[in-house]
């Protein structure tokens, strides 16, 4: 609310009396400052001396009534206007509602009131009332957005200086004309339909729509008012530039996939080719020799590896807003990820405990998670004889899958980054792309996944799944 002593007001009547009273007793109870006068033409010129936050005038007097006063008023002036009417004033207080008058207020109120507690709470309210409707007209006129008010019938009852801009025309020239006179009639129809829509349903409608190579955002938001004739404010953005950027993006995307799947085939037709040399020279070749050729067959299955998780990833980042998930047997997807590396890696011992068969809210992408964990766990290993160890646990909502080993570990400082989280590349600190891809899949499921020590040497990836609802509540 505003400070009292903030307040400055004209009190107007044709009763000297009854303005010195309630100029004394507005001063002195209440720290407004005040100013008066006995009739219309003498208020008008205190006006033009003086500027007031509020006027409160009695309806009935001589030459020129209140209602009068107020329409000189507000015809030249922009300040919150109380009308004091006599006893039975309805008719007449009807009449100032309509005009748009702030507040009236029954004579004989306002005098039986002793400490004018009614008087001064209206008086605030329509003063910050008056304030407030300022600033948001300012900040209306300033915004960069095309604001109007504009009726069901497509009338244009009010308009901000950027909509004037926009149509080459000033806001004056505006009010009282079609919409349909400033955009093709087909696109005012649109916004009309969409503006009786939120009329209808009482709340903001948002659509967009073109003109010619043009885009827009609209939002159309009914407004109440003191008429008849239903309304909404219009807004209405230019988008031109974001939908020839998501245009762009899209067409930039469907290229980059393209590549992606021709790179990759090309890739492993390369990487089958040196494995199949790397074993037809095999018999060939002594013990030094030999040493060359394993790394060759190494090296080959960790890119054709690499390119299946770039496969992955990119079909991770796919309709990533509308990921379709489903019902996955985590028991059958673990249990397919570790006889693959058990056969393709006969000297690690990978210890399983027992998997009850549950269900987790994933896709088809669950067994590059833990195949790459498994991988990593394998990979990464120091130790003379490397050990994997997986585990299982469930809460009544979560499935929780543990991958320990017993290679070098991971640094506590390093513990929050090992996943790559934010953006990859050359700097990046996680241990590479298979990580990444491991925490966007768990992410995209609504599980998590991070890492702990393992005891007495080595790593602990600890991934915790939502169950799907068949088997949310069973706990083994």
């Amino acid at each position: 609310m505003p400070r009292e002593g903030s307040l400055s007001i004209l009190i107007v009547d044709d009763s000297a009396f009854f303005v010195s009273l309630l100029s004394d007793k507005l001063e002195s109870n209440y720290g407004m400052r005040t100013v008066t006068a006995t009739d219309a033409t003498e208020a008008m010129a205190e006006l033009r001396e003086t500027s007031v936050d509020c006027i409160v005038s009695d309806y009935q007097m001589p030459d020129i009534s209140g209602l009068e006063l107020y329409e000189m008023v507000e015809e030249r002036y922009d300040v919150p206007f109380i009308l004091l009417t006599g006893q039975g004033g309805e008719e007449i207080a009807s009449r100032a509602i309509r005009m748009g008058i702030d507040e009236y207020l029954l004579k004989q109120a306002v005098k039986a009131d002793e400490p004018l507690e009614l008087l001064v709470n209206r008086i605030r309210n329509v003063v910050e009332k008056r304030r407030t409707q300022r600033k948001y007209e300012r900040l209306v006129d300033n915004s960069p957005d095309v604001i109007g008010q504009i009726s069901v019938d497509g009338e244009i009852l009010a308009a901000n200086e950027t909509m004037a801009t926009a149509f080459g025309t000033s806001q004056a020239d505006l009010v009282g004309q079609q919409l349909s006179a400033f955009v093709p009639e087909d696109v005012a129809a649109t916004r009309l339909r969409e503006c009786r829509r939120a009329v209808t349903a009482g709340s903001a409608v948002t659509f967009q729509d073109s003109i010619g190579v043009r885009h827009f955002h609209n939002i159309a938001v009914p407004l109440s008012t003191a008429g008849t004739t239903d309304s909404v404010q219009l807004v209405t953005r230019e988008i031109t530039l974001q939908k020839r950027n998501e245009q762009e993006l899209e067409q930039k995307s469907e290229k980059l996939a393209m590549i992606n799947r021709i790179v990759r085939h090309d890739i492993n037709n390369d990487v089958q080719l040196l494995m199949g040399w790397a074993d037809r020279i095999q018999p060939h070749v002594d013990e030094d020799g030999q040493e060359t050729v394993d790394r060759i067959d190494e090296t080959s299955s960790h890119i054709a590896e690499l390119t299946s998780i770039a496969r992955d990833f990119v079909e991770s980042l796919e309709d990533g807003a509308e990921i379709e998930l489903d019902s996955i047997d985590l028991h059958r997807t673990l249990q397919t990820e570790i006889d693959k590396q058990r056969v393709a890696h006969e000297d690690v011992e990978i210890v399983v405990d027992e998997l009850p068969p549950v269900q987790v809210r994933a896709n088809e992408l669950l067994t590059s998670v833990f195949g790459n964990l498994l991988s990593n766990a394998i990979r990464h290993n120091d130790a003379s004889e490397p050990e994997v160890h997986v585990s299982f646990a469930e809460t009544e909502t979560e499935a929780v899958v543990r991958v320990r080993d017993n290679g070098p570990g991971v640094p506590d400082e390093r513990k929050e980054d090992i996943f790559g989280r934010g953006s990859m590349g050359p700097q990046s600190p996680g241990t590479g792309v298979g990580l990444h891809l491991v925490y966007t899949l768990v992410e995209q499921y609504g599980g998590d996944v991070w890492v702990e020590d393992n005891e007495p040497r080595g790593s602990v990836f600890v991934v915790e799944l939502p169950k799907s609802p068949a088997t949310a509540t069973r706990v083994g």
